[in-house]
């Protein structure tokens, strides 16, 4: 009978799973989160997340494949393909009976999946630093809504903490509702069950704005607006920078 794998989504849990595929000696059919849909007729082993064993399996990823290697497969995990974590068990298993990086070798289907999720995965971390728009809540706090195609919050963190040393922020992530609060000394995930926000324009309500943030958003959208020249005006071209999934929360195009 097919033996299908449950984890929690985290990565941690992912290479906890991966350990015991090791230690359970058998080949899983499917490694699922638990919220994915189960699989018809098969054995199901829960996969209880242990750090010690995740933190075994990835020393065992950089020690055999380095640094970027580790990378490539973290990267590959945040895009949350669907049956990513069997491809990504193939490349470890892969990777550990060679005993070398596999990072160039092409002619491994999954080796090749591996290198273009990595890529546009990364793509799409640089995006979120480009076209991530802040808004100032009374408090203080900047308030930064998201929603990227790929789980990449996470890999945006340490630009924004050496930018934004001294001042409060929250950029969430709308799609996986889930967001990282920093309060000027610490980073902290969180999550909003009751969002002060429009979920369509991601704009702030009106009682919890700061006083003066219309007004700065209304000189901005000016600037851009004074700065684009007409004669010039290339809408494909313009796509292809910032396609039109990422207009949803840019104040320019409000």
């Amino acid at each position: 009978m097919a033996i299908e794998y449950r984890y929690d989504g985290t990565f941690q849990g992912f290479l906890t799973a991966v350990f015991d595929v090791y230690s359970r000696k058998e080949q899983p059919e499917a490694i699922l989160r638990l919220d994915d849909s189960t699989l018809l007729f098969s054995e199901k082993y829960k996969v209880e997340t242990d750090l010690k064993k995740s933190e075994r399996v990835w020393n065992g990823i950089i020690k055999t494949g380095g640094a970027k290697t580790g990378k490539q497969v973290y990267l590959t995990f945040l895009s949350c393909e669907k049956d990513i974590e069997m491809t990504l068990l193939r490349y470890i298993q892969h990777l550990f009976a060679l005993k070398r990086s596999i990072m160039g070798d092409f002619t491994n289907p999954d080796v090749l999946k591996v290198h273009q999720l990595c890529r546009t995965v990364s793509k799409e971390s640089h995006r979120v630093l480009m076209f991530l728009r802040f808004e100032q809540a009374a408090d203080g706090t900047f308030f930064a809504p998201y929603a990227p195609k790929y789980d990449v919050l996470s890999l945006t963190l340490s630009h924004f903490k050496s930018r934004f040393t001294d001042q409060k922020w929250l950029i969430y992530d709308t799609l996986r509702n889930y967001g990282f609060y920093y309060d000027t000394k610490k980073i902290e995930q969180v999550e909003i069950n009751d969002p002060a926000f429009n979920e369509k324009t991601g704009k702030l309500l009106a009682d919890i704005s700061h006083l003066d943030e219309d007004r700065w958003q209304e000189i901005w959208r000016a600037y851009f607006k004074k700065i684009a020249i007409a004669e010039r005006k290339n809408l494909k071209q313009q796509l292809n920078f910032m396609p039109k999934r990422f207009w949803k929360y840019l104040t320019e195009k409000m």
